[in-house]
């Protein structure tokens, strides 16, 4: 074997170690991190696209703040493609009596990701759900409106039920649960109930109210009694660069320095859930349209199958061509 040959599995180890040791963390947990999304400020894109990777006692989990860092929330997964979005865990809200129908606990389930923020409640894939008997809620949403109304968007529902045994397992459809669409370009969102008797309702002590991911919920008369203050549902959150330089369109975006845009084989798209635009790989390609390097790649294989021997010399041009530079 030649010297040159000879040292081939060594130069493999070597770009191999470093493709295995990233400036950046590109995971938290068992969650990818995707660029313009980033473990610290440094990482990321900007202030915006910061994850925070924060241990819960048994895990690690990536977390993103809201308005004032009041309140963390959990984030189980992230993506650029096919479509800009985000899977979080947003809590439940509720109020809660006692036999003799005294109100004994309660939370707004208020969640607040600022209107500066990349993100926005989904309307497509999301929708708000109330669970009780003899309960009413809406959730008040979006920007102080000003005028007769306080928000932009009130929306809700009322539940009832005539017994213990009214609510029926996979209907929602007000005995004992009810559900609504929500608008887009929401960014946050607060829960109020109507006051009604509770007393001697032992079956229903709680009033309910919750965003969810349509399609991963499914009523069931049990959840009437579930466990309130642990109990969390998956939200999906749409994204988009939202540039404080008033660059949001693709049309206004385009040249200006600071363009997401910029694997060489990617296409900007006006987010429609907001303002802002997010990026996408041309049609045929495939990756992270935000990174210069290995963006968006071509999405037929790549073959190292020859029908001729190779010279030595053609092996070493190939092998340094799939091989990170040392």
């Amino acid at each position: 074997m030649s010297p040159a040959l000879s040292l081939l599995p060594a130069l493999l180890l070597a770009a191999a170690a470093a493709a295995a040791e990233p400036e950046c963390p590109t995971k938290c947990g068992d969650v990818d991190i995707p660029f313009p999304f980033g473990i610290g400020t440094r990482c990321s894109r900007s202030k915006g696209f910061e994850i925070s990777c924060v241990n819960n006692g048994t895990a690690a989990v990536p977390v993103l703040r809201s308005a004032g860092g009041a309140r963390t929330i959990p984030v189980a997964s992230l993506s650029v493609a096919p479509r800009p979005e985000a899977k979080v865990m947003l809590p439940v809200a509720y109020k809660c009596y006692g036999p003799a129908g005294r109100r004994v606990r309660a939370s707004d389930g208020r969640v607040d990701l600022r209107s500066s923020s990349v993100f926005r409640i989904s309307d497509s894939r999301n929708m708000f759900v109330v669970l009780g008997c003899n309960t009413g809620a809406w959730m008040n949403s979006g920007a102080n409106g000003g005028g007769r109304y306080n928000y932009q968007y009130y929306m809700g529902c009322f539940t009832y039920c005539a017994g213990p045994e009214s609510p029926t397992d996979g209907r929602c459809a007000s005995v004992g649960c009810c559900h609504v669409d929500i608008p887009p370009g929401l960014t946050d969102n607060a829960v109020y109930f109507e006051q009604w008797p509770h007393n001697g309702m032992e079956h229903s002590p709680c009033d309910i109210a919750f965003l969810v991911d349509r399609d991963g919920y499914e009523f069931r008369a049990a959840d009437l009694r579930m466990d309130v203050r642990r109990s969390s549902m998956p939200v999906w959150l749409d994204w988009a660069i939202r540039d404080d330089d008033g660059a949001l369109t693709c049309a206004a975006a385009k040249g200006r320095a600071g363009y997401a845009c910029v694997s060489a084989n990617s296409e900007c798209v006006d987010s429609i859930n907001g303002p802002g635009y997010f990026c996408r790989c041309k049609e045929g390609f495939k990756g992270n349209p935000y990174k210069y390097e290995g963006g968006c790649t071509s999405e037929e294989p790549i073959s190292l199958v020859t029908s001729t021997p190779l010279k030595e010399e053609q092996v070493m041009l190939r092998c340094s061509y799939y091989t990170s530079p040392i």
